[in-house]
Formats: C-alpha cells, sequence, structure tokens
C-alpha cells in the first residue's frame, strides 16, 4: 500500500500550480546549489594540498545536502496542506454540516521542519469548537503534528529517554523535536485512545500471526519495581497541594478504571497482594512499586523459542490490569489455534497463579494445560539447602548440581529431590534443620500442585523456565525505565510501557496505525 507521503507528492507534482512551484523553487535555489558545489570543491582541493583527511568536509557536505532536501521537502509538504484545505462555505463530517467561520494561520510540524500556512475553519452552527478540514483529511495528530512526525516521537519515547531522543533526532537532521514535545505528545495520543484501546489491541492482534512452526505457548507474568511519583507530587519531587493535571488529563481526563482501582487497593477489606504490598498510591511523594509484565510465547517441537508478545503495565490492584490484557491475549491464540500445548509459568508468588490459573480456567476450560514453576527459581532452593549444608564448599556446588540434574531429568525428580533433603533435614542440626525447611515447604507446595514435572515438559518440548519473562522485566521496563531520577506517573508509565511492548512485540506499525486513524475523518465539500 502506498503511503500517504508518498500519495501527497503524487498529488502534488500532478498539480499545474505544483509545477509551476517546482519550476520556481528549481530557480531560486539554483544559485545556492552552484555555490554549495563550488564549496565543496574548494574545501577537498584546500584539504588535498594540504595533506589532510577529508572526514570533516564530508559531515558537512551531508549536513548541507539535508537541509537543502528539507526546504524542499517543507515546500511539497505546503502544497499538500493547501490541496487538502477548502474555501467552501460549508463542508459535511460525518452527516453534519459546518459553516464557513474565517481562515487562520496554522503552524504543522514535518519531518522536514515546521510548515505554517492559511487554513480554513468551520463551526457549527455558528458556535462552538472549530473544525478544519486539512487537519481531519490529512489525520493532523493533537492539532499540529503530521501522522508521521507522531509516529518518531512515540518509537523514541518508547526507545529511550525524551534528552537522548532530542539528541538523536537533531543529530539526524530530520524531525526534530524537543524533549518536551517527546515527553507530551505520546501521553496525549494514548489519552485519547484510552476508552478504545481493547478495541485497538484487538485489531493489532488480527495483524499479528501466529508462527506456523509452533506446538506449544506459554502464558506467563511476573513483577517489576518501578519508580512512581505520588498522585499529589509536584514535578521534580515537591509537594503540591493543589497540583496542575497535565495537559493530556486536562483535555482527555484519568484512564479508565483509575479510580475503581484506587478505590478497591483503599478497602479495609480487600485481600493483600504479597507481590504489591504498598497502596496503589503514594501521598508522600516518590515511592518504588511493583510494576506487572507478562508474555504470550510461542516454541516449536525442539522448545526453541519462535516468537515472544510483551505486555507491561503500571502497578495496580492484584495487577488487575495486565491480568486483564494477558487474558485476552491468550484468548485470541487459542481461538486461532486450539492445537497448541498451553504452559502456564510463574515463580512462587501466590497471586500470580491464582491469576494464571483463572486466565486458563475461563479460556480453556477443562482442556489440559501443563502447570511449570520456573525451573531456576526452583533450583535455586536446591543450592541455597546445599550450602546450608555444607558451606560455601565444593561439596555443596557439587551436592546442588547434582540435585538440580535429578529436579530437571527424571520422571520422579521432585520426589527423589524431597526425599535426599528430608533426610537431610533428620540428621542436621536445629539451626540447619530450620533452614532445609524453608527449602522443603517451597519445593513440597508446588509438587502438590504438579508444577514441577520437568522431564516430562523436555520430553514434549515444552519450556521449563520462564526466561523470556524475566528478560522482558529488564528489556521491557529496567532498561528504559530505571534511569538515574526517573519517575513516573500512572499514565506516563503507561505510555511507555503500551508503546515500548509494541516496540518489541514487533507491533508498532500496526498500533501506530490503529491510534492515527483516530484522527482522521472524511470531509466533504
Amino acid at each position: 500500500m502506498r503511503s500517504w507521503v508518498g500519495t501527497w507528492l503524487i498529488l502534488v507534482m500532478n498539480e499545474s500550480a505544483s509545477e509551476s512551484w517546482f519550476e520556481g523553487w528549481q530557480s531560486s535555489v539554483g544559485s545556492r546549489v552552484a555555490e554549495f558545489r563550488e564549496s565543496v570543491q574548494k574545501a577537498i582541493t584546500r584539504r588535498s594540498r594540504g595533506g589532510g583527511a577529508v572526514g570533516a568536509i564530508g559531515l558537512q557536505v551531508e549536513r548541507d545536502v539535508q537541509e537543502l532536501v528539507n526546504e524542499f521537502g517543507r515546500g511539497l509538504m505546503r502544497e499538500a496542506f493547501d490541496i487538502a484545505n477548502t474555501t467552501t462555505s460549508e463542508v459535511t463530517v460525518c452527516g453534519e454540516t459546518w459553516g464557513f467561520q474565517r481562515v487562520y494561520t496554522g503552524t504543522y510540524e514535518t519531518t522536514f521542519g515546521e510548515v505554517s500556512l492559511a487554513r480554513s475553519t468551520y463551526q457549527l452552527h455558528g458556535k462552538g469548537r472549530a473544525l478544519i478540514p486539512l487537519d481531519l483529511r490529512l489525520g493532523i495528530v493533537e492539532g499540529r503534528y503530521t501522522p508521521l512526525v507522531s509516529r518518531i516521537a512515540n518509537r523514541a519515547l518508547g526507545s529511550m529517554p525524551t534528552n537522548e531522543g532530542e539528541a538523536l533526532l537533531k543529530e539526524i537532521g530530520v524531525c526534530v523535536l524537543s524533549r518536551s514535545t517527546l515527553h507530551r505528545l505520546p501521553q496525549a495520543m494514548l489519552a485519547r485512545v484510552r476508552d478504545d484501546m481493547d478495541a485497538i489491541e484487538k485489531s493489532v492482534r488480527a495483524t499479528d500471526a501466529i508462527p506456523a512452526d509452533a506446538c506449544s505457548v506459554q502464558v506467563a507474568m511476573d513483577g517489576v519495581m518501578v519508580p512512581t511519583d505520588g498522585d499529589d507530587a509536584a514535578p521534580r519531587g515537591r509537594k503540591a497541594a493543589s497540583p496542575e493535571p497535565a495537559r493530556h488529563e486536562q483535555k482527555y481526563g484519568l484512564r479508565p478504571g483509575s479510580a475503581e482501582r484506587l478505590d478497591a487497593a483503599a478497602a479495609e477489606d480487600a485481600p493483600v497482594d504479597d507481590a504489591t504490598p504498598a497502596p496503589m498510591t503514594d501521598t508522600q511523594g516518590r515511592a518504588w512499586r511493583e510494576a506487572s509484565v507478562g508474555t504470550v510465547s510461542f516454541w516449536d517441537k525442539g522448545g526453541d523459542l519462535l516468537k515472544t508478545i510483551y505486555l507491561g503495565e503500571m502497578p495496580s490492584y492484584r495487577k488487575l490490569g495486565l491480568v486483564a490484557r494477558l487474558e485476552h491475549e491468550f484468548a485470541a491464540v487459542h481461538a486461532q489455534r486450539p492445537d497448541l500445548r498451553v504452559v502456564l509459568a510463574s515463580n512462587g508468588a501466590p497471586t500470580q497463579w491464582e491469576s494464571l490459573r483463572e486466565i486458563a480456567a475461563r479460556v480453556l476450560g477443562d482442556k489440559p494445560r501443563t502447570e511449570l514453576l520456573d525451573f531456576f527459581h526452583g533450583a535455586s532452593r536446591l543450592g541455597t539447602a546445599a550450602k546450608a549444608i555444607w558451606g560455601t564448599t565444593e561439596e555443596a556446588t557439587v551436592t546442588g548440581e547434582h540435585w538440580k540434574t535429578v529436579l530437571r531429568e527424571k520422571t520422579r525428580g521432585a520426589s527423589l529431590v524431597l526425599k535426599s533433603l528430608e533426610y537431610q533435614r533428620s540428621v542436621a542440626d536445629a539451626a540447619t534443620a530450620k533452614e532445609l525447611t524453608k527449602s522443603i515447604n517451597y519445593l513440597a507446595r508446588h509438587k502438590k500442585e504438579s508444577r514441577l514435572g520437568y522431564a516430562a515438559a523436555k520430553k514434549l518440548g515444552l519450556p521449563i523456565g520462564t526466561g523470556v519473562t524475566e528478560a522482558a522485566a529488564k528489556t521491557l521496563v529496567s532498561v528504559r525505565m530505571k534511569r538515574s531520577g526517573a519517575r513516573y506517573s500512572d499514565h506516563g508509565g503507561y505510555t511507555i510501557l503500551t508503546l515500548r511492548a509494541a516496540i518489541l512485540s514487533e507491533r508498532f506499525e500496526a498500533l501506530s496505525a490503529e491510534i492515527e486513524s483516530t484522527y482522521s475523518l472524511a470531509v466533504a465539500a
């Protein structure tokens, strides 16, 4: 499909007025091009006589060329804007007729720089908010930014801090945006579509095919701490009795369900979430609270990873936000590929296992599924037990590794390891026995729930670890959000996690297209 920019350029170059503009541009810039060629020749000749390198000249040459291209691009974009504009007395949008009001000058951010021009505005029944046909026809985002500029801003925010994004775009010399724009624009876009995210994510999922070689799917979740701002914290952590709402909140309001989640977390009879002991809000300012990550990963018959879908949510009561989205993803996968073997995986957090089981019950009903405690969490308990008995010695290392091998490779591995641990406890002193009891109880609890069947899982080519989920906590959250001095509001963190998860899941293009489409409407003149 031809891009909208390509379509614009074709429209522009097909217009006779545009052809005359192009000829005029060629004439006006011709002398500058000649001067550019002459300056390059002189610089190279001068440097060659001096015997020096020409690298610095090459850098300046390319920057000069980029500026000429940007100037030409701004001219073409202005032509495209003029074509999309209208001067008729009335326009019709969604069956409603808007009357001509007046002409105002508008400024737009394009990948080539700012473009200003006069554009028509209309009002419904001569009053109320203004309608700008140019914006609706071309999908101008937040009244100023072209769709491509907004997409670049979203990718930048999802990939790096705003100061790094600003510096990178400046170095590239295309789509130069300030850090404040990189911070504000994506939040406004995600706030705009907050009520429609379920439908948007459903559309995005429809474009994302499950690998044909997939034989199993692992559904997993985990928690990760993030630095957050309290709801009444002013910028830079300073307290404020009545803080000014963020611009996106002034225009679009709070995220849906925020009040309900706060009420649930504050209820006196609400059960305690072991994984999130802190309340949803923190009226003392900055705090660290537990966000959540989820993965839906696909594996082939040999147990090799094929693809991973990443999800991330800011702190919420019992991770309810993540649980709902994880269920939607899993349900869509099961509807498309009911033949896939299902693996539920997590560490030992009880609330996470409760959530995974509830998801499986709603999606699978009575169909079979496999539950596996992350092998490395179980194995770490065996290493701890060996050190409690023999200390930091070679014997402890060898025995710990032997127990891990038995747990992973033997059909009755869990029973054999537990029997060995119980014997060691029976001959140990009181202090050591107390430490061994912790490991025994931990493994026995998960054995009772049939989560230690690693040998059988390996024979079926099922994943026995949650490496992709542990990695998600790092790549999705820690790498991007745990920066010196960083802290995030609920919506700010949600914006970053949503965009970054889309990038890592290779869904960014589809998500961007869905969001950008909300800024477009057909306008009949």
